[in-house]
Protein backbone atom coordinates (compact mmCIF):
# COMPACT_ATOMS: atom_id res chain seq x y z
CA UNK A 1 0.00 0.00 0.00
CA UNK A 2 1.34 3.43 -0.96
CA UNK A 3 2.38 5.64 1.95
CA UNK A 4 1.66 9.36 2.09
CA UNK A 5 4.02 11.97 3.45
CA UNK A 6 1.40 12.68 6.14
CA UNK A 7 2.15 9.27 7.69
CA UNK A 8 5.87 10.06 7.85
CA UNK A 9 5.07 13.44 9.41
CA UNK A 10 3.41 11.68 12.36
CA UNK A 11 6.86 10.55 13.53
CA UNK A 12 8.37 13.58 15.36
CA UNK A 13 12.06 12.83 14.59
CA UNK A 14 11.22 12.61 10.88
CA UNK A 15 8.70 15.46 10.75
CA UNK A 16 11.50 18.02 11.16
CA UNK A 17 13.35 16.79 8.06
CA UNK A 18 13.14 18.57 4.72
CA UNK A 19 10.03 17.91 2.66
CA UNK A 20 12.16 16.24 -0.02
CA UNK A 21 13.61 13.82 2.55
CA UNK A 22 10.16 13.00 3.95
CA UNK A 23 8.78 12.42 0.46
CA UNK A 24 11.68 10.07 -0.31
CA UNK A 25 10.97 8.09 2.87
CA UNK A 26 7.27 7.88 1.99
CA UNK A 27 8.10 6.55 -1.49
CA UNK A 28 10.44 3.93 0.00
CA UNK A 29 7.95 2.75 2.63
CA UNK A 30 5.03 0.37 2.49
CA UNK A 31 2.40 -0.41 5.09
CA UNK A 32 2.46 -3.75 6.91
CA UNK A 33 0.49 -5.25 9.78
CA UNK A 34 1.41 -7.75 12.47
CA UNK A 35 -0.98 -9.78 14.59
CA UNK A 36 -0.58 -10.28 18.33
CA UNK A 37 2.40 -12.51 19.06
CA UNK A 38 3.91 -12.07 15.60
CA UNK A 39 7.59 -11.14 15.53
CA UNK A 40 8.49 -7.78 14.06
CA UNK A 41 12.15 -8.60 14.66
CA UNK A 42 13.00 -12.28 15.26
CA UNK A 43 15.99 -13.20 17.38
CA UNK A 44 17.74 -15.14 14.63
CA UNK A 45 18.41 -13.72 11.17
CA UNK A 46 16.24 -10.62 11.47
CA UNK A 47 15.21 -9.08 8.12
CA UNK A 48 17.32 -6.13 7.00
CA UNK A 49 14.61 -3.50 7.32
CA UNK A 50 13.38 -0.54 9.33
CA UNK A 51 9.92 -0.31 10.86
CA UNK A 52 8.04 2.77 12.04
CA UNK A 53 5.25 1.79 14.42
CA UNK A 54 2.05 3.65 13.52
CA UNK A 55 -0.58 1.87 15.62
CA UNK A 56 -0.39 -0.62 18.47
CA UNK A 57 2.42 -1.66 20.78
CA UNK A 58 5.42 -3.95 20.32
CA UNK A 59 7.54 -5.38 23.11
CA UNK A 60 11.25 -6.13 23.20
CA UNK A 61 11.27 -9.45 25.02
CA UNK A 62 13.65 -11.90 26.59
CA UNK A 63 13.29 -15.09 28.58
CA UNK A 64 14.88 -15.19 32.04
CA UNK A 65 16.90 -18.13 33.37
CA UNK A 66 13.77 -19.29 35.19
CA UNK A 67 11.81 -19.40 31.93
CA UNK A 68 9.76 -16.25 32.56
CA UNK A 69 9.15 -13.95 29.60
CA UNK A 70 10.14 -10.36 30.34
CA UNK A 71 9.30 -7.23 28.33
CA UNK A 72 12.34 -4.97 28.46
CA UNK A 73 10.97 -2.11 26.38
CA UNK A 74 7.66 -1.16 24.78
CA UNK A 75 7.63 0.48 21.36
CA UNK A 76 4.83 3.04 21.07
CA UNK A 77 3.36 4.56 17.90
CA UNK A 78 5.86 6.75 15.99
CA UNK A 79 8.89 4.85 17.32
CA UNK A 80 11.45 3.52 14.85
CA UNK A 81 12.74 -0.07 14.98
CA UNK A 82 15.98 -1.12 13.32
CA UNK A 83 19.02 -0.38 15.49
CA UNK A 84 20.35 -3.88 14.79
CA UNK A 85 20.41 -3.01 11.09
CA UNK A 86 22.03 0.41 11.36
CA UNK A 87 24.47 -0.05 14.24
CA UNK A 88 27.33 -2.54 14.19
CA UNK A 89 26.80 -3.18 17.91
CA UNK A 90 23.37 -2.71 19.49
CA UNK A 91 22.25 -3.64 22.99
CA UNK A 92 18.92 -4.61 21.39
CA UNK A 93 20.59 -7.43 19.44
CA UNK A 94 20.02 -10.22 22.03
CA UNK A 95 16.26 -9.65 22.06
CA UNK A 96 13.34 -10.10 19.71
CA UNK A 97 10.49 -7.65 19.17
CA UNK A 98 6.95 -9.02 19.30
CA UNK A 99 3.54 -7.46 18.61
CA UNK A 100 1.61 -7.02 21.88
CA UNK A 101 -1.62 -6.70 19.89
CA UNK A 102 -2.35 -5.78 16.30
CA UNK A 103 0.39 -3.48 15.02
CA UNK A 104 0.38 -1.32 11.91
CA UNK A 105 3.78 -0.14 10.75
CA UNK A 106 5.66 1.39 7.85
CA UNK A 107 8.37 -0.88 6.46
CA UNK A 108 11.46 0.39 4.65
CA UNK A 109 13.94 -2.22 3.35
CA UNK A 110 17.56 -1.46 4.22
CA UNK A 111 18.60 -1.05 0.58
CA UNK A 112 15.86 1.53 -0.01
CA UNK A 113 16.63 3.32 3.26
CA UNK A 114 20.30 3.67 2.29
CA UNK A 115 19.27 5.00 -1.12
CA UNK A 116 17.28 7.72 0.66
CA UNK A 117 20.25 8.44 2.94
CA UNK A 118 22.59 8.93 -0.03
CA UNK A 119 20.39 11.77 -1.28
CA UNK A 120 19.35 13.03 2.16
CA UNK A 121 22.09 12.46 4.79
CA UNK A 122 20.01 14.23 7.45
CA UNK A 123 17.80 11.13 7.58
CA UNK A 124 20.71 9.04 8.85
CA UNK A 125 21.56 11.66 11.49
CA UNK A 126 17.96 11.77 12.73
CA UNK A 127 17.51 7.99 12.92
CA UNK A 128 20.90 7.45 14.56
CA UNK A 129 19.98 10.00 17.23
CA UNK A 130 16.70 8.17 17.88
CA UNK A 131 18.48 4.84 18.31
CA UNK A 132 21.18 6.32 20.55
CA UNK A 133 18.61 7.86 22.91
CA UNK A 134 16.60 4.65 23.08
CA UNK A 135 19.64 2.47 23.77
CA UNK A 136 20.60 4.82 26.61
CA UNK A 137 17.05 4.57 27.96
CA UNK A 138 17.17 0.77 27.70
CA UNK A 139 20.41 0.69 29.70
CA UNK A 140 18.83 2.89 32.38
CA UNK A 141 15.81 0.58 32.61
CA UNK A 142 17.95 -2.52 32.94
CA UNK A 143 19.87 -0.86 35.76
CA UNK A 144 16.64 0.31 37.40
CA UNK A 145 15.23 -3.22 37.31
CA UNK A 146 18.07 -4.31 39.57
CA UNK A 147 18.06 -1.37 41.97
CA UNK A 148 14.54 0.12 42.21
CA UNK A 149 11.66 -1.39 44.19
CA UNK A 150 8.68 -2.88 42.34
CA UNK A 151 6.16 -0.16 43.39
CA UNK A 152 8.41 2.58 42.00
CA UNK A 153 8.98 0.64 38.76
CA UNK A 154 5.23 0.20 38.40
CA UNK A 155 4.60 3.91 39.01
CA UNK A 156 7.21 4.79 36.37
CA UNK A 157 5.50 2.46 33.89
CA UNK A 158 2.06 3.94 34.56
CA UNK A 159 3.51 7.44 34.23
CA UNK A 160 5.00 6.52 30.84
CA UNK A 161 1.57 5.35 29.66
CA UNK A 162 -0.49 8.17 31.22
CA UNK A 163 -2.52 9.99 28.57
CA UNK A 164 -1.44 13.54 29.38
CA UNK A 165 -0.84 14.58 25.74
CA UNK A 166 2.51 16.00 26.75
CA UNK A 167 1.01 18.33 29.34
CA UNK A 168 1.30 18.04 33.14
CA UNK A 169 -1.89 16.74 34.70
CA UNK A 170 -3.09 16.14 38.24
CA UNK A 171 -5.49 13.51 36.91
CA UNK A 172 -7.17 11.24 36.89
CA UNK A 173 -6.33 10.33 33.29
CA UNK A 174 -6.58 7.04 31.37
CA UNK A 175 -3.66 5.15 29.88
CA UNK A 176 -2.81 5.62 26.22
CA UNK A 177 -3.06 1.83 25.81
CA UNK A 178 -4.72 -0.72 28.12
CA UNK A 179 -2.29 -2.87 30.10
CA UNK A 180 -3.24 -6.15 31.73
CA UNK A 181 -1.73 -7.11 35.08
CA UNK A 182 0.25 -9.81 33.27
CA UNK A 183 1.78 -7.34 30.82
CA UNK A 184 2.61 -4.88 33.61
CA UNK A 185 4.33 -7.70 35.49
CA UNK A 186 6.35 -8.67 32.41
CA UNK A 187 7.50 -5.10 31.88
CA UNK A 188 8.52 -4.32 35.46
CA UNK A 189 10.02 -7.75 36.13
CA UNK A 190 7.69 -8.85 38.92
CA UNK A 191 5.20 -11.66 39.45
CA UNK A 192 1.60 -11.08 38.43
CA UNK A 193 0.24 -11.55 42.00
CA UNK A 194 2.76 -9.07 43.40
CA UNK A 195 1.90 -6.57 40.66
CA UNK A 196 -1.81 -6.88 41.47
CA UNK A 197 -1.07 -6.38 45.18
CA UNK A 198 0.92 -3.21 44.48
CA UNK A 199 -1.88 -1.88 42.25
CA UNK A 200 -4.29 -2.43 45.13
CA UNK A 201 -1.97 -0.52 47.48
CA UNK A 202 -1.71 2.33 44.96
CA UNK A 203 -5.50 2.48 44.65
CA UNK A 204 -6.01 2.59 48.42
CA UNK A 205 -3.54 5.47 48.56
CA UNK A 206 -5.32 7.45 45.84
CA UNK A 207 -2.64 7.03 43.16
CA UNK A 208 -4.72 4.99 40.70
CA UNK A 209 -8.40 4.25 40.18
CA UNK A 210 -9.22 0.83 38.77
CA UNK A 211 -13.01 0.91 38.46
CA UNK A 212 -13.98 3.23 35.60
CA UNK A 213 -15.53 3.13 32.13
CA UNK A 214 -12.12 4.08 30.69
CA UNK A 215 -10.28 1.29 32.46
CA UNK A 216 -7.41 2.09 34.78
CA UNK A 217 -7.12 5.79 35.66
CA UNK A 218 -3.95 7.29 37.13
CA UNK A 219 -2.95 10.50 38.87
CA UNK A 220 0.27 11.62 37.10
CA UNK A 221 1.30 14.16 39.75
CA UNK A 222 1.10 11.49 42.48
CA UNK A 223 2.98 8.99 40.32
CA UNK A 224 5.69 11.59 39.69
CA UNK A 225 5.99 12.21 43.42
CA UNK A 226 6.61 8.51 44.11
CA UNK A 227 9.09 8.16 41.24
CA UNK A 228 10.98 11.28 42.34
CA UNK A 229 11.07 10.09 45.95
CA UNK A 230 12.21 6.63 44.87
CA UNK A 231 10.02 4.83 47.38
CA UNK A 232 6.41 4.01 48.18
CA UNK A 233 5.07 3.11 51.61
CA UNK A 234 1.35 2.27 51.55
CA UNK A 235 -0.71 3.77 54.36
Amino acid sequence: MAVSIDEVDLCPPLAVLSRAARQALARAAREVTFEEGERLVPLLRPPRRYLIVMEGLAGMVCVTLTGVERILYVFHPCEIIGSRVLLKESSEAPYEIVAMGKVRALLIPEVDFMAVVRDHPEVLIAVTAVFSMRLAKLTDRLMAAMSIDVPVRLCKLLLDFADTEGEPSAGPVPLTHPLTHEVMAQIIGASRPHTSTVLGDLERNGVVQRQSEKGLLVYPSRLEEIVSRGSFKPE
